[in-house]
């Protein structure tokens, strides 16, 4: 983003050709204007947010109502995306992302409304993109085929088989049964479910697996017909591009001679409960997890209409300052009654009612009538007491600051502000409701002088509202084996019912569908648009970083406008640390925020933050060197953020840090120990393939062993035997975070890393950082500095049981470091194996969610993966092909051309103001200069198809058998899969327990 908005016009007089501008509004708070606009003829609505960012963006959106969970408006996202009238491919979305430098491209589904966004900063490729999303979305071809693919289907095992068993494949299908395995998302859903009995946010718009198999080829068109007609669409924009062009474009691509249909009407109101509703369910919990509290509690309230933003406003007050940190009154009254070991608070603001639950992980059998009996009294206690000013100016402060921050570096920021003001749109709100701060803020103080605004929105939504949901979900360790014995019974006894004419139409649709997947092979994708190599500018970027010297270790900054907020990092050097204390490190650094410090409690600690910062955090990176992957310059950093005005704030609590977190309170560090392990407890099932890969990862080099035993499963048993240990010698815990606190915080070599405007660096250095400098001097006792110890761990082929019916795979084996002449060519590699093998063979044919190849150019690795996959023996079959594929050279120049865009993408992703310093620092701490990602950019650019046969035979052919394999799934899966392997004469996994 620019400093200010340009005074070129971007915007349109009251009348641009057949669109008429309703509203012109500026947003000073986010340096932009808002135009809306509707198209005359049809209806259709466009909104523009106008502003100097270069990442531009689109999004197509359109009000999208199921009535079922049968994924009918999830299928269609996807089977819309399988080819169009001026676009006649059968995978143009894949072909796009890979013949395009765009940023961000996507499809998303959500509980009324589905979009299609994209962005790029190329204003050529912007527009390609958007040619292909509006054919897309409003004249897809939506092919049987494409619907047996994307959805769900019938096949035999043996395809011409017909005594064979029959099974359900679909990509959503296969997707769907991954993420439904989970016990967070089977309980949000049933919460939704109670709650909106009679409204669509009341079924999985995602897709039910029980019932997709439900959803006919019919229904689906017809849904397309009823719901995606360009007047009902709202075309967003966002960026620097003039809207003028913007207008142009959808005018003639999407909106001429199109006659306007009907809008859909807005949402009915959710009839209210007559009394409150009590549920009790299951999850699945894999067969060797003890059970024992593993309960989940959710508790869920209907409260006001998002058209009632000041209301809503109030309530996300309400949540930030009842349940925003553990300090908060309500969430500590859950903590301290030991009756759960976590728990979260989830408000949704962009649906039409909105619902505000709390969950409690951790509980004991039978203690949700305790629970409720705590939030009752507690809330009664704060109606009576009343919220402290400080809690609630902090819980302002919060969301201000969520407001006013420029993200963008998982998600396009125009996308963000699309979520916060569009959706509202859609609705029938004002979006500049979810964009203004000054405004509403204004009002929300105001209203808060009043001692009984906030409590009266408690009484009103929480202790009198018999709009209420209670949900018990107990943990089942048979519930898996069973679900998959009910479908398998399902299917068998369709089998016996089925005429010989209707497997025979099975076989011939799994015939005719296998040809359609071949298709891709003689297709001419020339029709898509594309970028040429040559647009693409040839200089690596850079973010400028300045530095200069403290009396104590070292100044680097990147100035640049952050919309009046300062991002410091401090960085400090590791010590040596042995390979059993390495779980520790990263307990210590998890903690070193969450404990009292400055002469402050935790309590007090966490309420200074809440009203004061933006948050702060700490982190470990090893910081591997573009030299030599092998080698690690490792950190442990402090970030913080904080509105300019709140710089005197952050600073000193950025000392304190430190100088003093007290690591005696025993009460604190074992409430923080208990929220730690049941988050790791879910993030196993939740974020399977991050632990296959780093397990994968940890056979071939000390920093991958180093990293497992930082985030992988070796850190998870360490914690694990930690709660068992604590319990009876908690001060052999408190010491050995006090040797890291003596070790780590007052490193040789700090240097403190700032984005923000040059004037504030100055008021910085003029103030002397309030204090922080002068803490950042080094200890005077010496400490050892960090070498590489941990050695490598024997992994080699092996499944870790969990309760996905589905498997998460990770194969990995070791290459070169950054700096090596091949690894552009391997990276090269990576992406053709993935858009001209895997994705084929494991997505389109075998029915996995995803799959891909990645080149680890700094960390020496490469590794093949995939996920909500439903095959094992055909997946590492097909990651076998994808190396034999490139070792025969079996691509051509336009493959070449197509997998250099990929990595381009990567290259040149946007990076948030906020991070830019950072970015900047870390590559100059590994070594990877300008110098080097020049050298990097140009080899790749230049790369001839020679040269990527003659890198795939050196470091790829052959090397997968000497590597290890990863899979986390469920029992049934692993041991069907292992049978196959055998039969293939293919390795084994070893079957091991979590």
């Amino acid at each position: 983003m620019g400093t200010k908005l340009s005074e070129r016009s971007f915007c349109v007089d009251d009348r641009y050709h057949n669109f008429v501008v309703t509203r012109t509004i500026d947003i000073p708070e986010i340096q932009s204007r808002l135009v809306e606009l509707v198209h005359e003829p049809t209806g259709a609505q466009v909104m523009h947010i106008q502003n100097e960012d270069e990442e531009n963006l689109f999004c197509l959106s359109l009000r999208t109502l199921p009535e079922s969970s049968n994924g009918i408006a999830h299928i269609l996202e996807h089977t819309v995306l399988c080819g169009s009238d001026k676009f006649p491919v059968k995978d143009p979305f894949f072909g796009m992302t890979r013949r395009s430098l765009n940023t961000y491209m996507n499809a998303l589904t959500g509980a009324d409304f589905t979009c299609y966004p994209a962005a790029s900063q190329i204003p050529k490729d912007f527009y390609n993109l958007l040619d292909v999303y509006i054919d897309a979305v409003f004249k897809p071809h939506l092919k049987y085929q494409s619907f047996l693919q994307e959805g769900h289907r019938l096949e035999l095992a043996d395809a011409t088989n017909p005594a064979s068993p029959l099974d359900y494949k679909g990509i959503v299908f296969n997707e769907m049964k991954g993420a439904m395995a989970s016990a967070d998302a089977r309980l949000s859903q049933a919460i939704m479910e109670i709650l909106y009995p009679n409204l669509t946010y009341g079924v999985n718009s995602g897709g039910d697996p029980k019932v997709i198999p439900h959803l006919t080829y019919e229904e689906l068109k017809a849904f397309h017909q009823k719901y995606y007609h360009p007047s009902q669409c709202l075309f967003f924009f966002y960026g620097n591009l003039p809207l003028k062009d913007h207008l142009d474009f959808i005018e003639m691509n999407a909106l001429k001679n199109v006659k306007r249909a009907p809008p859909i009407p807005p949402l009915p109101y959710q009839p209210r409960f007559k009394k409150p509703v009590e549920k009790d369910l299951t999850y699945p919990l894999p067969e060797n997890e003890d059970p024992k509290e593993k309960t989940l509690v959710a508790f869920g309230w209907l409260t006001c209409h998002i058209l009632e933003q000041q209301e809503l406003l109030a309530l996300n007050v309400l949540d930030v300052a009842l349940m925003g940190t553990d300090a908060s009154p309500l969430k500590m009254a859950l903590l301290k009654s030991e009756l759960c070991k976590q728990v979260d608070s989830v408000i949704d603001n962009e649906i039409s009612e909105i619902p505000f639950a709390i969950i409690c992980k951790g509980c004991k059998e039978g203690a949700a009538p305790e629970i409720l009996a705590v939030i009752t009294e507690t809330l009664k206690k704060i109606i009576l007491d009343g919220i402290p000013q400080n809690i609630i100016d902090g819980a302002i402060h919060q969301i201000e600051f969520y407001r006013n921050e420029i993200t963008g570096d998982s998600v396009p920021y125009g996308l963000s502000l699309f979520m916060r003001s569009a959706l509202l749109k859609q609705h029938g709100g004002n979006p500049e409701d979810g964009l203004m701060i000054h405004t509403l803020f204004h009002t929300l103080r105001e209203n808060v002088k009043d001692p009984s605004y906030l409590t009266g929105l408690i009484e009103k939504y929480f202790l009198n509202n018999k709009h209420f949901v209670q949900i018990v979900m107990h943990p089942d360790q048979s519930l898996a084996a069973k679900e998959l014995a009910e479908e398998k019974g399902s299917l068998e006894k369709l089998q016996t019912t089925m005429k010989p004419e209707e497997i025979e139409k099975i076989i011939k649709e799994s015939k005719e569908l296998s040809e359609y997947q071949e298709q891709e092979e003689n297709q001419n994708i020339e029709v898509l648009p594309k970028l040429l190599l040559s647009d693409i500018s040839r200089v690596a970027k850079e973010f400028e970083l300045l530095s200069e010297p403290l009396n104590q270790g070292m100044l680097y900054y990147h100035p640049c406008f952050t919309n009046h907020i300062v991002y410091a990092d401090l960085y400090m050097d590791l010590p040596f640390v042995e390979v059993e204390d390495l779980p520790y490190l990263r307990l210590f650094a998890m903690l070193l925020t969450q404990l009292g410090a400055g002469g402050r409690d935790y309590k007090e600690n966490l309420d200074y933050l809440l009203e004061h910062t933006g948050g702060v955090g700490a982190s470990l990176d090893l910081n591997l060197q573009a030299i030599n992957s092998i080698e690690t310059k490792p950190s442990l950093s402090l970030r913080g953020k904080a509105l300019y005005r709140k710089a005197d704030k952050l600073f000193p609590f950025l000392s304190d840090i430190l100088t003093s977190v007290d690591f005696t309170d025993v009460g604190r560090l074992k409430e923080l120990l208990m929220q730690h392990f049941n988050s790791l407890e879910n993030s196993i099932h939740q974020s399977s393939l991050r632990y296959a890969v780093n397990l994968a990862a940890s056979a071939f080099s000390s920093p991958g062993a180093v990293t497992n035993y930082w985030y992988g499963l070796n850190y998870f048993w360490k914690i694990k035997e930690l709660m068992k240990e604590f319990e009876k010698s908690p001060q052999f815990f408190v010491e050995k975070m006090q040797w890291f606190q003596k070790c780590c915080l007052r490193s040789r070599n700090i240097d403190l890393v700032l984005a923000c405007d040059e004037k504030m660096v100055s008021q910085l250095k003029k103030a002397n950082f309030y204090g922080l400098e002068e803490k950042m001097a080094p200890a005077s006792l010496s400490f050892n500095g960090w070498k590489e110890q941990a050695k490598p761990l024997k992994v080699g082929y092996q499944g870790r049981l969990t309760s996905s019916p589905v498997a998460f795979t990770a194969a990995l084996f070791p290459t070169v470091s950054y700096n090596h002449p091949d690894t552009p060519a391997l990276a090269v590699c990576s992406q053709i194996m993935e858009n001209n093998v895997l994705h084929k063979r494991i997505r389109e044919q075998g029915g996995a969610y995803g799959s891909g190849a990645v080149s680890g150019s700094m960390s020496g690795n490469f590794y093949f993966y995939s996920y909500r996959d439903p095959h094992i023996a055909s997946t590492i079959e097909a990651f076998e092909e994808g190396i034999h594929y490139l070792t025969e050279a079996e691509f051509d120049d336009t493959d070449m051309e197509e997998a250099k865009f990929g990595l381009l993408q990567d290259l040149d992703s946007p990076c948030s103001p906020g991070s830019r310093a950072v970015v900047s620092y870390t590559r100059k701490r590994s070594g990877r200069s300008l110098e080097l990602r020049q050298e990097f950019r140009e080899r790749l650019l230049d790369l001839n198809e020679i040269e990527i046969e003659m890198a795939a035979n050196r470091h790829l052919k052959d090397r997968i058998k000497g590597g290890s394999l990863v899979v986390f799934a469920g029992k049934e899966l692993l041991e069907k899969e292992n049978k196959i392997l055998k039969e293939k004469g293919l390795p084994t996994l070893d079957i091991l327990a979590i």
